[in-house]
Formats: C-alpha cells, structure tokens, sequence
C-alpha cells in the first residue's frame, strides 16, 4: 500500500512495502553542523538520514533482510544540497523525495510531522489529535521515535504538552540546537 503526500514544491513518497531481495540502497556520510550523518536512499527516494553512530542496528537489519548496501554520493546528492541550505538558513521546506518504510499508522504520522511548519513546535497530543485520535499521545510518541529520516521528516519540532523538550534520538543538544537554528537564535549548545 502506498500513499503519497504533496510537498509544497516536491513529492514526498511514503510507503510500507516490504522490502524486496533484490532491492539496493545507497549510502553516503553528511558532515553537518551537529556531527556526522548517513544518507541511505533507494531507487525512489530517502530511506534514512540517521547519525552515524546510531546506523549499526539498521545496517545489520537491511543485510540480514537481503538489502544490498552500496556506497554512493550521487542518490544522495539532492539530499545533501537541502541539508546545506537548512543548515546555513536558506531552506524552510525539504522537497527531496522520500521513500519511508513503516506501519500504516507510523507512515500517517510522519505525514503529519512533515506538515509542521518551520520555525514551529507542536506537542505529542496536538500530533495525536491531528491524526484524529486525541487519546493515542504514547503510540504517537513511539512512531516519531522511529522515525528513520531525522530533520527532513521534523520530529525535532515536537515538544512535551508543557512546551519542554522531551525525547530525541540524537539528544536533547541536537533538539535544541534544531529548534534554535528554525528561531533564528544562535545555537545555545554545542554539540
């Protein structure tokens, strides 16, 4: 089943079909601001924008379910000039097409993240409430907690109901310092 959701200017594809054998993914390493990231993008779209840190459970998941890995700037070159301009100010909106791999529900709340405007938070119930069920703050919680492409899908722009800054799996320095560079305030942590 796919879905797909209009962008401001680009397609965003979500989709959780599973993965295919012969599928290949192509990664490349992103120096930013806040450290190093792996890109991972298919055939489609992004598949992952991660730390580097944090890939060692992907990796071994996608070779185990047959993924082909291959090392490749090209697939990731969009990705990387949209980061560029987030990082320096200049980009408010990704349009680098997606490919997001997930459950039904995990795949309408990432749609809903993506929609949060820059510059803006919101809490874990107004997320819940978007997707029409005030009551589901904690499943909510944990799709945002898996979502595989940090920054570009906004899961840093959601907040604790009392405005505090609560789970983020780069750390809270990264949140913050996220959140300060969408405020046009100088970053307060260095990460």
């Amino acid at each position: 089943m796919k879905a797909k959701m209009d962008s401001a200017k680009g397609l965003q594809r979500f989709s959780n079909a599973p993965n295919v054998d012969s599928e290949t993914f192509f990664m490349s390493s992103y120096n930013s601001p806040l450290g190093t990231y792996t890109l991972v993008s298919s055939h489609r779209g992004v598949v992952c924008l991660e730390r580097e840190k944090e890939m060692k459970k992907r990796l071994t998941r996608w070779k185990r379910n047959g993924i082909r890995l291959q090392r490749d700037v090209e697939y990731n070159a969009v990705l990387t000039r949209e980061l560029d301009a987030y990082f320096s100010g200049k980009l408010r909106r990704f349009t680098v097409p997606l490919d997001l791999r997930g459950t039904a529900f995990q795949l309408r709340v990432w749609k809903v993240l993506c929609s949060i405007p820059y510059g803006v938070t919101r809490s874990y119930r107004e997320v819940a409430q978007a997707l029409g069920n005030p009551r589901a703050t904690r499943a909510v919680g944990q799709a945002i907690g898996r979502n595989p492409v940090s920054i570009v899908v906004p899961c840093h722009r959601v907040v604790g109901s009392d405005g505090r800054l609560t789970g983020y799996g780069g750390g809270l320095p990264r949140k913050r310092a996220l959140l300060d560079l969408e405020s046009a305030v100088p970053p307060s942590i260095a990460v």
